[in-house]
């Protein structure tokens, strides 16, 4: 009766018991019969007193929904392997099924650095007897073996799981004294790895050995200690790989750990899904994969070194980095990435002609070493940028790490381009704007952007057009107006420098050529940079007003000879003598108008209306101009435009004094209620 099947000439080709016997000749029957009695009462009396030796779950004899004994196992005829094992455990032990969901320990769930290696069940567990129980007197139990012998196996991971048929016997481990009367006993660190459920298999492993790798769980707290419970991070149900799966993402899919000291990276809610993250499609879907991470990560020192140092690899294959704490430690890290090689040290298919891209994604990091060191940002004495460098304005939120600065983690961040939420010390709630003013503040930077943005400026012009009077930064500009601009539209961080505040062109789809150094500075009047916006067409990344702005490109550069920079002789101008602008010189947009912001940096914040300069200065741009009428005795070079109505006859706030600074007491005097906008001149009309 050996349980295996027998070829016959039948319809099915499986010979029964019945009809064997219906083939043996009378003799025989006689002889069988007796074999048969004596089989059947013998397998009576083993499964009597196999049953009494089933100890809870395992005694179905007294569980309801199993009814039966041995063969809810084990079967006679048409078993699978191990010979006598029919259904195997999975038949309770499956997702939402009567017993506890489990996995077996393999390569599968695990490192695969040791081949492809199973563990059956049988080989931790005595499914018929509490062991521990009887061995030490305890009443722990769950069905595991004191006695232990059993076989790593190799498998072929190609066949279908969860349980595999195993190719051959990778080795053999065995202890007669493996102890396990709680969830603190898989490693007692007594030094004795045979009475250790864990470490009895470990001893050969390269990490939790008995040897060094012993604590290279140091930094994950007490649990992962000698004395823990190692389940706190390693489940059954999972194959015991690391919090709910092998490898970085699986590991990483939860913080764990005295004081959350392994924090979460992948998973729901990690670092990949966020709104910007290395590793995307585009989308806050997270692709990572684990070898994405160990496109940056060192695995060597992986769990060995100090809190909060961490191992990156050079992206040009060079020595490895060792990120401190402080952003400065991998400047050069970043740099070797986002270059104009990219990362020749990992390029995710193998094809340097298409350049190199490192992640799974595909993508080409942007250069932003080749201007970096040139740049304001870059070469600045600004202490927060020398000590954190890139790690100053980019990286997502960590707060599972106690002690450190809230922003140092490049994976994501809840802003665009990995923008952090923390900068200079201060809490960022818009991730534009917000971001430069933390430094651009006039204490840490020289320039007082957030100062020349201070309030709203808010104007409705003679056509009844709702308009800020400066570029619409702010949100409360930007709702009054409609209008979208954002400090990036006009500058590049990584490469502008205090002579050359815009390096990209804004609008590159327009048709019309930048000029020198794709700055404003030194650009003659249609300046690229200007009327990629004031032309009424606008880049994609800036949001066109509610109320149409005038073209300033089409009427201000006409033949019509009444516009400034007078190409006609006969027009009669009066211009201030010594100040260097002669008739028929044609101005350039920041002749008159602040580039930017809100002032022309002077050293005293005063915004006009339509973002025109607080001091407009001589055509070589070295004196500022005085005014007829002073707005500020102290200094007449101060002038102001704060209403443009034809209501304020204020001439020092309506625009008389404004322009008097080039036209000395402009219409004789006559004038009195100002000149510009619902006056009498204005772009895009005949007498400006």
């Amino acid at each position: 009766m050996s349980g295996k099947r027998h070829r016959d000439t039948t319809a099915s080709g499986i010979v029964t018991i019945g009809q064997r016997h219906a083939t043996l000749p009378n003799t025989a029957k006689r002889r069988w019969k007796r074999l048969m009695s004596i089989a059947m009462a013998a397998s009576v009396i083993a499964l009597a007193q196999v049953a009494w030796g089933l100890d809870p779950p395992h005694d179905f004899e007294n569980q309801v929904e199993f009814p039966g004994l041995c063969d809810e196992c084990h079967v006679t005829h048409n078993a699978s392997y191990p010979t006598g094992l029919g259904f195997l455990c999975e038949k309770c032990h499956f997702e939402g099924g009567p017993a506890t969901a489990v996995q077996t320990h393999s390569s599968l769930t695990n490192d695969n650095g040791y081949g492809d290696w199973d563990i059956k069940c049988w080989g931790c567990h005595d499914p018929h007897n509490q062991d521990q129980d009887e061995a030490f007197s305890t009443s722990y139990g769950k069905l595991i073996k004191d006695n232990l012998n059993t076989r790593i196996y190799e498998i072929n991971p190609g066949d279908p799981g969860p349980y595999y048929e195993p190719i051959s016997t990778l080795r053999i481990v065995s202890s007669s004294v493996l102890k396990f009367t709680s969830n603190t006993e898989f490693v007692d660190g007594d030094g004795i790895a045979e009475d250790d459920m864990c470490q009895v298999c470990h001893q050969s492993t390269t990490n939790y050995n008995g040897g060094g790798a012993l604590n290279s769980h140091s930094d994950y707290g007490t649990d992962s200690q000698p004395g823990g419970d190692c389940s706190t991070c390693h489940y059954h149900s999972t194959g015991f790989g690391a919090s709910g799966g092998g490898g970085c993402t699986g590991c990483h899919a939860s913080a764990t750990g005295t004081g959350s000291v392994r924090r979460q990276v992948s998973g729901t809610g990690g670092d990949f899904e966020r709104t910007s993250h290395h590793v995307t499609d585009g989308t806050t879907t997270e692709i990572v994969t684990d070898a994405d991470c160990e496109t940056c990560h060192d695995q060597g020192s992986m769990g060995t070194s100090s809190d909060p140092d961490v191992i990156l690899f050079d992206p040009d294959g060079g020595s490895s980095f060792t990120y401190d704490g402080n952003g400065s430690s991998i400047e050069s890290f970043c740099l070797n990435c986002h270059d104009s090689d990219s990362s020749t040290a990992f390029d995710s298919d193998s094809n340097g002609g298409n350049g190199n891209q490192p992640f799974s994604d595909g993508r080409d990091p942007p250069d932003v070493a080749t201007t970096w060191n040139s740049s304001s940002h870059g070469t600045t004495s600004v202490s927060v940028l020398a000590d954190e460098k890139c790690l100053a304005c980019h990286g997502g939120a960590d707060s599972t790490r106690s002690g450190l600065t809230a922003d140092q983690v490049a994976h994501g961040s809840d802003f665009a381009k990995l923008l952090s939420a923390l900068v200079n010390g201060q809490t960022v709630t818009n991730g534009e704007e917000e971001l430069c003013f933390a430094c651009h503040d006039g204490l840490t930077a020289a320039s007082d952007v957030e100062g020349e943005h201070a309030g709203t400026e808010l104007y409705t012009d003679s056509s009844g057009a709702l308009i800020s009077t400066r570029h619409d930064v702010k949100d409360g500009d930007q709702t009054y107006s409609g209008a979208v601009i954002e400090c990036k539209d006009c500058h590049d961080t990584h490469a502008a420098d205090s002579s050359n505040k815009v390096i990209a062109d804004p609008d590159p789809n327009d048709g019309v050529t930048p000029t020198a150094g794709n700055s404003w500075a030194g650009s003659t009047f249609l300046s690229e940079w200007c009327m990629d916006c004031h032309d009424n067409t606008y880049p994609n990344a800036v949001t066109a007003p509610t109320n149409a702005l005038v073209d300033v490109a089409t009427a201000f550069s006409d033949n019509r000879g009444d516009q400034h920079g007078v190409q006609s002789a006969g027009k009669n101008v009066n211009l201030r003598a010594g100040i260097g602008w002669a008739r028929h010189d044609i101005l350039e947009c920041t002749s008159c108008h602040n580039p930017g912001h809100g002032d022309d940096g002077s050293g005293t914040a005063y915004p006009n209306l339509f973002n025109l300069r607080s001091q407009v200065y001589s055509k070589d741009g070295s004196t500022p101009i005085v005014a007829d009428q002073c707005w500020d005795p102290s200094d007449c070079t101060i002038i102001r435009l704060l209403d443009a109505s034809s209501g304020n006859t204020d001439a020092t706030t309506n625009g008389k004094a404004w322009c008097s600074t080039c036209h000395p007491n402009p219409m004789g005097g006559n004038k009195t209620s100002g000149c510009l906008d619902g006056n009498c001149h204005h772009h895009d009309t005949n007498s400006f």
